[in-house]
């Protein structure tokens, strides 16, 4: 996203604010820390272009670097629903639907979804292991199984800024943790976690999520190596 001028970003949308240039303009200034900018440009442009699948997530994630989870679950749902291979926006919509300790039946709908594009992804096989555990009737895992029909269509993915935005102790949440995990920032993931272990936060799931990390960092030092 960075190969574009910002100069000649901001001439395309004072022409067009729902130009389809402005959701790497909001990128860029969330990486700059300027999230009213970026939140301003996004609203332009999706007021223009409710539709847009790029603006939409980078607003998911504004919302989310502002704490405002409920947002950030409503324009998830949107992305979802007209993108439902958006594997990012899943994993995003998971972890707020648990921090927002939405129904069993909601979450499972959401790790149904995902599970059919990532059959292999363990923390929502984790979360279905509980389910069935604390309710047999829910126990028809190989129902789960049959529907990992692979989709092909892979993501927009966004990344959010190197340049860390202040994270306080209220915003550090197991969401914000995987964002900055599914888009590379793996020492802010880190850090982040650590803020929620501090708050007490569950002892599995943080496991679980730096394994996943430690993993990324020992793929990502062999690719630079070899």
């Amino acid at each position: 996203m960075n190969q574009f001028d910002k100069e000649w970003l901001i001439s395309q949308i004072q022409k067009d604010p729902g130009s389809v240039y402005f959701p790497i303009l909001s990128h860029i200034y969330i990486k700059e820390n300027e999230l009213k900018l970026a939140a301003h440009i996004c609203e332009k442009g999706l007021n223009i272009i409710p539709e847009s699948i790029e603006g939409n997530f980078i607003m998911a994630q504004i919302q989310i670097l502002n704490s405002s989870l409920h947002d950030a679950e409503k324009t998830l749902k949107f992305v979802v629903n007209r993108h439902p291979a958006h594997l990012n926006a899943l994993k995003l919509l998971f972890g707020i639907q648990k921090d927002l300790k939405r129904s069993k039946n909601i979450i499972k709908s959401t790790v149904t979804s995902i599970l059919k594009i990532k059959p292999d992804d363990d923390e929502c096989i984790y979360w279905l292991q509980n389910l069935i555990k604390i309710n047999p009737v829910l126990s028809d895992k190989k129902s789960i199984s049959k529907e990992n029909t692979k989709l092909n269509r892979e993501s927009e993915i966004v990344k959010i800024p190197e340049e860390i935005i202040p994270i306080s102790m209220r915003m550090a949440t197991f969401t914000l943790a995987e964002v900055y995990k599914n888009q590379g920032y793996y020492s802010q993931a880190l850090e982040v976690l650590k803020m929620v272990e501090h708050k007490g936060g569950n002892k599995r799931r943080l496991k679980n999520i730096r394994n996943e990390i430690d993993i990324l960092i020992k793929n990502q030092i062999n690719e630079e190596i070899y």
